[in-house]
C-alpha cells in the first residue's frame, strides 16, 4: 500500500478548510445581502406609505384622500414586471381607496413590514397609521403599500453573484499561493531525497542538516544516528570477518600439515599417533567454528524464531550441567547445580543455553583438577540471575574487562581456547538486556560470573 503524499495531505488540510470557510461565508453573505436589500427596499415602501398618509385629511367630517403621483413613482423604478398595490382605510371601519383585499398587518404595533401571499405572488407590505383629530374623537387611518419581490430578489442575486465571483477568484489566488508555498516548503525534503538517492551503498557519512527545516531536523538527526549505527555494525562485521579468518587460518594450516604427515607415514603406530593429533585438532577447529556461529547468531538474535519465549533458567542450568558432566568428570572437576524452579525470563532458549554452556565450559577447562564448579539460578532484587562460580585460579582484576573482547586470551593461559567464550556470553547477555559481572569466588578464590536479566512472571 502506497503511503499518502505529504504534499497532497498539506494541500488538503489547507485548501479543504478554505473551501469550507468560503461555503459558510457564502451562506452568511446570502442572509446578510437579503437583510440589506430588504432594509433598502423597505425604506422605499415606508416612504411611499408616509407620502400617502400625509395626503389623508378630514373635511366636513369625512375622510378625504388625495393620492399624490409621487407616492408610487419611487416604487415603479423597480421595472415593468414589478407590481405595486396600496390600500387606504379607516381602522376597523370604512374602506377608502386602493385594493380592498390587500391583507392588513397581524400586529397592532405600527409601522410594520411583513410578507403575504397576494394574487398569486408574494408581496412585501409596509403598514403605517395616520391619526386625524375630530370633534367626536380621533380617526385612525391605516395606509398599506405593497410590491412584489422580483426586483429585490434580482438585486440579491446580482450582489451575491458579484460577491461569490470575487471570493472564488480570491480562493483561486489563495490556492495557487498555498500550492507554491507548499512546494517551496517541501523543497528541502526533495533535496534530502536527492542527496540520499545519489549515494552509493558504501557512502554512510552523515547527511548535512543545514538545509533541513527545524521540523525535519530531528528526522535527519535520527537518520544520521542510524547511519552511524550501520557504519559501526559494518566495521564490527569487517573486524569479525578479519579476526575469524585469522583465527581459522592457523588451525586449518595445522590440519593440512598433519594430513600431509599422515599420508607420508608407513608405520601403523606412527600413523595412529598422527591421526590422533589430527582428531584433536579437528575437535579444536570444530569448536572454534561452532563458537563463531554462536557469536554470529548472538549478534542477530532478534531475528531468530522463538526470540520472545518464556525460559526457565533453572531448567537451562540443569540441562547444561547434565550435558557437560561427563567432560567435567574426565577433568576431575566437581560440577553441580543449585536451584529448584525458575526464575523465568523472556528470550531465545537456544542462545541462553549457549551462554551457560560457554560459562560452564570455561570454568571446567580452566579451574583445574580437584576443583569445584557450581551453577545456580535464582531471583535477586527482582532480577533473574545465572551464576557460575569456581575455586580455580580465577582472573586478575586488571584482565576482567579485556577477556570480554573477541579472540583475547590471557597470556600464558594453558589449553587450546579461542578467546571467544566470554565474548559470546557478553553478546548474548547484551541482546537479552542483561548485564555481565565478573568477580572473585567464595573466600576470594576462583572466579564468579553473574548474568542478570529482567525477570518475567511464571
Amino acid at each position: 500500500m502506497t503511503a499518502p503524499s505529504l504534499r497532497g495531505q498539506l494541500l488538503r488540510w489547507l485548501l479543504v478548510p478554505l473551501v469550507v470557510i468560503w461555503a459558510v461565508d457564502a451562506v452568511r453573505s446570502w442572509g446578510a445581502t437579503e437583510d440589506a436589500v430588504d432594509v433598502a427596499y423597505d425604506r422605499s415602501l415606508y416612504a411611499s406609505a408616509l407620502a400617502i398618509a400625509e395626503e389623508v385629511s378630514l373635511t366636513g367630517g369625512e375622510v378625504q384622500v388625495d393620492l399624490p403621483p409621487v407616492a408610487l413613482e419611487v416604487l415603479e423604478s423597480g421595472g415593468a414586471q414589478e407590481r405595486v398595490f396600496y390600500r387606504v382605510g379607516i381602522v376597523e371601519g370604512q374602506f377608502l381607496t386602493g385594493y380592498d383585499d390587500l391583507p392588513g398587518p397581524k400586529e397592532r404595533a405600527l409601522p410594520a413590514f411583513y410578507d403575504a401571499p397576494y394574487r398569486g405572488d408574494v408581496v412585501r407590505i409596509a403598514a403605517v397609521e395616520r391619526v386625524l383629530p375630530a370633534a367626536d374623537g380621533p380617526v385612525r387611518v391605516l395606509v398599506l403599500v405593497a410590491e412584489t419581490l422580483l426586483t429585490r430578489n434580482a438585486r440579491v442575486r446580482d450582489i451575491l453573484r458579484d460577491t461569490v465571483v470575487s471570493e472564488v477568484l480570491l480562493i483561486i489566488v489563495a490556492g495557487a499561493a498555498v500550492f507554491f508555498g507548499v512546494r517551496r516548503g517541501l523543497a528541502p525534503l526533495a533535496y534530502l531525497r536527492r542527496e540520499i538517492s545519489a549515494r552509493s551503498m558504501r557512502d554512510l557519512h552523515p547527511v548535512d542538516a543545514g538545509r533541513a527545516p527545524v521540523e525535519v531536523a530531528p528526522l535527519v538527526a535520527a537518520l544520521n544516528q542510524l547511519m552511524e549505527r550501520v557504519q559501526s555494525g559494518i566495521a564490527a562485521q569487517r573486524r569479525f570477518v578479519a579476526d575469524a579468518s585469522h583465527q581459522l587460518r592457523t588451525p586449518l594450516a595445522v590440519l593440512r600439515v598433519q594430513a600431509d604427515e599422515a599420508l607420508r607415514q608407513h608405520d601403523e603406530t606412527a600413523l595412529r599417533a598422527v591421526v590422533a593429533r589430527l582428531a584433536d585438532q579437528t575437535r579444536t577447529t570444530s569448536r572454534l567454528v561452532a563458537q563463531l556461529l554462536a557469536l554470529a547468531h548472538a549478534e542477530r538474535s532478534a531475528e531468530l524464531p522463538g526470540w520472545n519465549d518464556r525460559v526457565d533458567l533453572a531448567a537451562v542450568g540443569r540441562d547444561v550441567c547434565s550435558e557437560l558432566a561427563p567432560g567435567a568428570i574426565a577433568r576431575g572437576v566437581d560440577l553441580g547445580f543449585e536451584g529448584d524452579e525458575g526464575p523465568f525470563v523472556r528470550g531465545a532458549p537456544g542462545l541462553l543455553h549457549e551462554l551457560l554452556v560457554n560459562l560452564v565450559d570455561n570454568a571446567v577447562r580452566y579451574a583445574g583438577p580437584q576443583s569445584r564448579v557450581t551453577v545456580s539460578a535464582r531471583e535477586t532484587d527482582g532480577h533473574a540471575e545465572l551464576c557460575v562460580e569456581d575455586d580455580g585460579p580465577g582472573i586478575a582484576s586488571g584482565e576482567r574487562s579485556r577477556v570480554l573482547d573477541r579472540f583475547y586470551r590471557i597470556p600464558g593461559t594453558p589449553g587450546e581456547g579461542s578467546g571467544l567464550g566470554l565474548a559470546i556470553v557478553a553478546e548474548i547477555a547484551r541482546e537479552h538486556g542483561g548485564t555481565l559481572e565478573l568477580g572473585e569466588g567464595a573466600e576470594g578464590r576462583g572466579l564468579q560470573v553473574r548474568v542478570r536479566f529482567a525477570r518475567t512472571a511464571a
